[in-house]
């Protein structure tokens, strides 16, 4: 994930919901945009300018993948890779050969500010106690967690990170705060031996595994869905999070591709939400006190759900179709509320820090047994919620002000998926 245009924050989410990690730093709340026109086309394009895609459906884009490594992966994997807007490589660890010993593990995270992020933490150190009880790794899961979400930088995050190698860890379990900025200190670790695993972020280096939601995917999806339950037609209001995050960048262009599928789709303005659902309520609110217009749909690109739905109910406004891209229990509940009131009905994408932490926690364990990773960055397609399936992500008694997470759901990279990106996961 590229975060170079990270600035010092006031505030720091950190967000997922079908897996998606994204850490918006804050120096201030932006305000709405102005009337953004939709494409005047019936068909979606790629990079490339030509047509992938009908209204309601999501568009088909070959990822990057300079190393064949995608190309070389199961036909059904593939599908996952759709649009994927990061540099795919081969691994450096294909090669490698089991360590032989307990392994000694680092953690390096952001602060545990939010639901999610404390369930990750909470996971690895359960996943980590359970690997030491089978002989998997040893000692202490050494931490470096930064503790100030107003001060933090990518800076400090690489200075733990080079006295996690220092120490002698085999292993770095790493949410990059700025994925780029870490790619030469994992370089550099990488030819030590060390190997480094991010969750969410992507780094782009050889020396690290990534596992990762599509961000693309995670929006257009949903998207899709709501558009055709709509027949292609209505006014959409796009919530974005944090701009300069590869990740929203990404997750934004999905929704924008899904939209110019349908002439008949037309996109009234943009409101800056950064990730936060208070802020998004805040935006929108001023956004409808001077569009007074219709609003059919409103996309918001990740975990803003809740504030988009709490925005309309406080106005008494008609509460349009929300894409609700990493659902929460408050979201889910506002959801499920007008369901039983009037039938609605629309379309997000769900998965909690507990489930990708434990998925996070195994890839690096068996990256440690001689697996060989086939490729340097696993991801999946996202967990679509929909009205079949909304009781499988809504935990029991939620309600609207619940800040918790979703159920599970469904399974997120479990062993006989995750087994599939490697050369030899019996080894493991």
């Amino acid at each position: 994930m590229n975060r170079s245009t990270f600035r010092r924050a006031r505030t720091s989410v950190v967000a997922s919901s079908t897996g998606l990690v994204l850490t918006a730093l804050l120096t201030g709340c932006g305000g709405s945009g102005g009337t953004v026109a939709a494409g005047a086309s019936d068909s979606a394009t790629d990079t490339a300018g030509k047509a992938s895609a009908a209204c309601g459906q999501v568009p088909t884009i070959a990822p990057k993948d300079p190393d064949g490594a995608i190309k070389a992966l199961p036909a059904e994997l593939q599908k996952a890779y759709n649009a994927y807007g990061e540099d795919v490589f081969a691994s450096a660890w294909r090669k490698k050969k089991e360590l032989g010993r307990a392994a000694k593990v680092g953690f390096s995270y952001l602060p545990a500010s939010n639901p999610f992020a404390a369930a990750v933490v909470k996971q690895i150190e359960a996943s980590f106690t359970a690997a030491k009880a089978k002989g998997l790794v040893q000692g202490k899961l050494v931490k470096r967690i930064m503790t100030d979400p107003a001060t933090m930088t990518p800076a400090e995050q690489i200075r733990g990170y080079n006295e996690l190698v220092d120490s002698g860890v085999d292993i770095i379990y790493i949410t990059p705060l700025s994925g780029d900025a870490m790619v030469s200190a994992v370089d550099a670790a990488g030819r030590k031996g060390v190997v480094t695993v991010a969750l969410g972020s992507t780094i782009r280096s050889q020396y690290a595994v990534n596992v990762a939601e599509n961000a693309y995917l995670n929006t257009a999806e949903p998207t899709a869905l709501v558009a055709g339950q709509l027949k292609g037609k209505g006014s959409v209001v796009i919530v974005r999070g944090f701009q300069g995050l590869s990740s929203e960048t990404i997750g934004y262009q999905g929704v924008k591709d899904v939209l110019a599928a349908c002439s008949g789709m037309k996109i009234l303005g943009e409101v800056n939400g950064a990730y936060v659902p208070a802020v998004a309520k805040a935006e929108m609110l001023k956004f409808l006190s001077s569009h007074p217009q219709q609003i059919d749909m409103v996309a918001e690109v990740g975990i803003m759900g809740s504030g988009v739905y709490a925005a309309f109910d406080s106005t008494g406004r008609d509460i349009p179709k929300v894409v609700d891209a990493g659902a929460s229990a408050s979201s889910l509940a506002s959801w499920k509320k007008l369901e039983t009131a009037d039938g609605y009905e629309t379309a997000g994408t769900g998965g909690n820090g507990t489930q990708e932490a434990k998925a996070w926690f195994t890839v690096g364990m068996m990256v440690m047994a001689g697996d060989g990773p086939k490729v340097g960055t696993i991801t999946r397609e996202p967990s679509v919620i929909t009205k079949a399936n909304l009781a499988d992500y809504l935990p029991a008694g939620a309600e609207v002000s619940d800040p918790g997470e979703v159920e599970d759901g469904e399974a997120w990279m479990q062993q006989s998926y995750l087994d599939q990106f490697f050369d030899n996961p019996s080894a493991s």
